[in-house]
């Protein structure tokens, strides 16, 4: 898969007139914010964070610390009160091995059947259950289901943690292959990544995790192999670059995932968009869009969306097939993508914006994206 990010070359500086670069994107703070929410980074480096959620349970707590410490990885554990309290050995040993310990509330609870003094003292049941195990304060908390439930984020902004979301899922709470789970992960997985796995099932005791355990030495081999390295999730931020593309109304687009390989005409492909809308951002009128074009600027098809609003946290990656017209032309293709307002789609109307990329038309312009190729396997 390609990552575009907005640390290519930039040649020309300013707000762009019609053709040229622009003055960079600002960096994306190496840091988060109590209550803020994080769910993937532009990064400089090619590292990922790797979290688990739902335990301490055994034995598949200590068996995915055992595949951690043979493949010299650290990850960020998100644990549930009740299960540290269960476990209070495997939960000092996370401590122990050097990975960060995040809040996963005291008891699990669905928070949109919650109320925000339910949720409020659930997240701190946690935080004293976890601290008097542990020793340790968990500046990181990741909501039970990715559900934000009413006054989380004012919660966790008095308790003094971040909000961690996350980019790739293995899906592993369902009954999937070892298999499945592994290319779940190692398919999807891009620079900036925050990927989720369980080692618990919310609080059951001694829940079956056999195949994200088999599943765990697996994805560390293959995307070491691929040149990944591990990180927690604040040293991904430590790690952080700039967005691929910053409009003026504060939107941001993080990234875009695009795939490598060649496609046919009439084949389909996933991307990925990682968004960041700023607080009080659900009221933005403008739309993306984005056009697969060929070098002379024609476009062929395109992925026009709306951006996402900031809901629940699982929701923050936006995925989209796209299909490849079976009378596409053959050839690479270049994707042109910028915000406008569907009330005024002229040109001169869309949203400044600043990228490393070149523009044209206030239209960011990525070269070279997608090799449609008639020998190509669909």
């Amino acid at each position: 898969m390609r990552l575009f990010a907005a640390w290519a070359v930039c040649l020309l500086l300013g707000w762009p007139g019609l053709l040229g670069c622009q003055r960079q994107p600002a960096l994306f703070k190496p840091a988060a914010d109590p209550g803020e929410t994080i769910y993937f980074v532009p990064v400089r480096e090619k590292v990922v964070a790797l979290t688990f959620d739902d335990g301490p349970n055994e034995p598949a707590t200590g068996l995915i610390l055992d595949a951690l410490k043979r493949h010299q990885v650290k990850a960020t554990f998100f644990l549930i009160g009740a299960n540290v309290e269960r476990y209070p050995e495997t939960a000092r040993r996370i401590k122990a091995e050097g990975h960060l310990i995040g809040n996963h509330t005291a008891r699990h609870s669905m928070f949109d059947q919650s109320s925000a003094f339910a949720i409020a003292q659930d997240i701190a049941d946690g935080q004293r259950a976890i601290e008097t195990v542990t020793g340790v304060t968990p500046l990181w908390f990741r909501p039970p289901y990715g559900i934000k439930g009413p006054g989380m984020e004012e919660a966790c902004r008095a308790q003094g943690m971040a909000i961690a979301g996350w980019s790739a899922d293995a899906n592993d709470w369902n009954p999937h292959s070892v298999e499945e789970l592994v290319d779940s992960i190692v398919s999807q997985a891009t620079p900036g990544d925050i990927l989720l796995l369980h080692d618990g099932c919310e609080t059951r005791h001694g829940a079956d995790r056999q195949n994200t355990v088999a599943a765990v030495s697996l994805i560390l081999e293959k995307l070491k192999a691929q040149g990944f390295r591990f990180v927690t999730v604040p040293d991904l931020l430590r790690a952080a670059g700039r967005p691929l593309a910053e409009f003026k109304n504060g939107a941001r687009l993080l990234g875009l995932q695009i795939p490598a390989q060649p496609l046919p005409p009439g084949g389909g492909f996933w991307v990925r968009y990682f968004w960041d809308v700023p607080p009080g951002g659900d009221n933005l009128t403008p739309e993306a869009f984005v056009h697969y074009t060929t070098p002379d600027g024609s476009m062929q098809f395109q992925d026009n969306h709306e951006i996402p609003r900031l809901g629940d946290v699982r929701d923050r990656v936006l995925k989209h097939l796209v299909i490849v017209p079976r009378k596409a032309p053959l050839g690479r293709y270049q994707v042109r993508f910028g915000l406008f307002d569907p009330q005024t789609p002229e040109w001169r109307h869309r949203v400044p914006v600043r990228s490393a990329f070149r523009q044209q038309r206030r239209a960011v312009i990525i070269p070279d994206v997608l090799d449609v190729n008639q020998a190509a396997k669909p």
